[in-house]
C-alpha cells in the first residue's frame, strides 16, 4: 500500500481527481452554483460519454448475436425447404420414369395386340466393353421361360438364355450365339441377323446369310422376320451401318447398328406369348 503512495503517476491521478471534486464544491459554498453545474457537466460529460459508448456498444453486440441467431434461423429454414423440394423432384422423376414406362408398354400393346408381355428391371449386366447381357427380377413364378424374346419400344434386345424361380438371364443380339430370322422392307431380301466378336465389341452385329445379288443399302431398316427363329414378326432389329462384299465368294454381309441403346437399359419386356 505504501508503495502505491510512493508511484508519482498515482499520486498526481488522485491530486487531479480531489481537484476535481473539490472545485465545484467550492463554487457550490461560494454562491456560484450555476458554474459549479456548469463544472460538473464539463467534468462528468467524458465519463457520460464513456458510459454512452459502452452502452451502445453492449447494445450493438446483442443486435449483431440476435442478427446472427436469424440468419442461423433462416439458413436453416432453407436448408428444410431445400430438401423438400429435392424430396419432391425425386418423386417426380421417379413418376415420369413411370409414367414414360407406362406409356411404352401401352404404345408395345397398341403395336403388337397379340402378344403379352412381363415387365423385368435390370438387376445386373455383363461387364467388359459391352453388354451381351442382363439379369432380370422375372423368372418362372412370371411365365418366363428360356428362349422368349425380350424387346423394349425401340426393338429387339435378345433373348432369355436361362431362368430360375424369380430372376432370369438375357442375352442379346450381339453374343457371337444370337441368331434372329431377318429382312429388309424396302427391297424384301431376307437373311439372318447373328452376333459377331469383333463387331460385338463396337455394339454392332451383322446380317448375312442373304442372296448374292440381294439390294442392300446403307440406312436399311432391318426387321425380324419371325421365320427360323422364337422372335415374333415386323420387331426392329437395326439399321445397315455398312456394307460387305467376300472378293472371293461374293457373299454379302452388311453391319448393322442395333436399334436398342444397350448401355442405357433399366426395364425390358419379355415376350411371354404371340398370336400366329
Amino acid at each position: 500500500m505504501m508503495n502505491l503512495f510512493k508511484n508519482k503517476f498515482f499520486i498526481i491521478c488522485l491530486t487531479v481527481a480531489v481537484v476535481l471534486c473539490a472545485v465545484p464544491s467550492v463554487f457550490s459554498v461560494m454562491g456560484y452554483k450555476s458554474l459549479s453545474r456548469d463544472m460538473v457537466g464539463i467534468i462528468t460529460t467524458p465519463f457520460r460519454w464513456i458510459g454512452t459508448g459502452i452502452a451502445n456498444a453492449f447494445e450493438g453486440f446483442e443486435r449483431f448475436f440476435t442478427s446472427v441467431e436469424k440468419v442461423n434461423e433462416e439458413n436453416e429454414a432453407l436448408r428444410e425447404k431445400n430438401r423438400l423440394l429435392l424430396e419432391e423432384l425425386e418423386r417426380s422423376k421417379i413418376l415420369e420414369e413411370e409414367n414414360q414406362r407406362l406409356r411404352e408398354y401401352l404404345g408395345m400393346k397398341t403395336k403388337y395386340p397379340s402378344f403379352t408381355f412381363e415387365e423385368g428391371m435390370v438387376l445386373s449386366r455383363s461387364s467388359g466393353n459391352y453388354v451381351t447381357g442382363y439379369t432380370l427380377n422375372r423368372g418362372t413364378l412370371h411365365g418366363v421361360d428360356v428362349n422368349m424374346a425380350v424387346v423394349t419400344n425401340e426393338g429387339v434386345v435378345g433373348f432369355v438364355s436361362e431362368v430360375g424361380s424369380t430372376w432370369c438371364k438375357v442375352s442379346t443380339i450381339l453374343e457371337s450365339e444370337s441368331s434372329v430370322g431377318a429382312y429388309i422392307p424396302r427391297s424384301g431380301d431376307v437373311g439372318i441377323v447373328c452376333g459377331d466378336l469383333t463387331l460385338g465389341k463396337d455394339g454392332a452385329c451383322k446380317f448375312s446369310y442373304v442372296e448374292s445379288d440381294a439390294d442392300i443399302q446403307v440406312g436399311d431398316r432391318i426387321l425380324s422376320s419371325g421365320v427360323a427363329s422364337f422372335y415374333p414378326p415386323e420387331l426392329s432389329i437395326g439399321v445397315v451401318e455398312s456394307i460387305q462384299i467376300d472378293e472371293y465368294s461374293r457373299a454379302t454381309t452388311a453391319t448393322v447398328r442395333p436399334s436398342v441403346d444397350f448401355s442405357n437399359l433399366k426395364y425390358m419386356l419379355i415376350v411371354t406369348g404371340y398370336g400366329e
